[in-house]
């Protein structure tokens, strides 16, 4: 079983200062932040957003509140239910989690599973599905990931190693 966040959508627009440095294709863009309704209603995007700001902070692109924003970013998590791995004394139960930060112009219908035009999917494997400071890296890389490759004609989401989040301990 899958435990994945996405289904009916609120739109939530940020004003937060973006000083320079985001790939040339969207340096200047305007962005609103688009969270499902239950990341939303269940208190679960205070956990997300922070990550995901400090990179939008850094990215050259501006917030901006309500419709007409050039970029629709999102963000999409999951995680398995584990399996065992190794053998003997090394046998260990381990979580696949990943992260998908989307980018998709306005005109894109993000669909209720999240799926953006544009997007980069961190994956990490962990002894422990429930790491804040795993899930924090994680949004992070994949929001910088996503923001450096950049680009109008690419589409589909993409993976990337999100290995390097892995905090150890259970």
């Amino acid at each position: 079983m899958r435990a994945q966040i996405a289904t009916g959508l609120i739109v939530m627009g940020l004003a937060a200062p973006a000083p320079p440095a985001a790939a040339d294709t969207l340096r200047g863009k305007s962005y609103i932040i688009e969270l499902s309704s239950s990341q939303y209603a269940s208190g679960y995007g205070e956990y997300l957003l922070p990550p995901l700001l400090s990179v939008l902070d850094r990215s050259g692109m501006r917030a901006k509140n309500g419709p007409g924003a050039d970029v629709v970013v999102n963000i999409v998590t999951d995680s398995d239910v584990g399996r065992w791995t190794g053998a003997g004394a090394g046998r260990e139960w381990i979580y696949t989690i990943s992260a998908t930060v989307g980018l998709s112009p306005e005109s894109h219908v993000i669909p209720p599973d999240g799926t953006p035009a544009f997007g980069i999917r961190a994956v990490l494997e962990t002894p422990n599905p429930d790491r804040q400071d795993e899930w924090d890296c994680l949004i992070a890389l994949a929001a910088r990931t996503a923001i450096a490759n950049a680009d109008p004609g690419k589409t589909g989401v993409r993976r990337t190693d999100g290995q390097s989040c892995l905090r150890g301990g259970g």
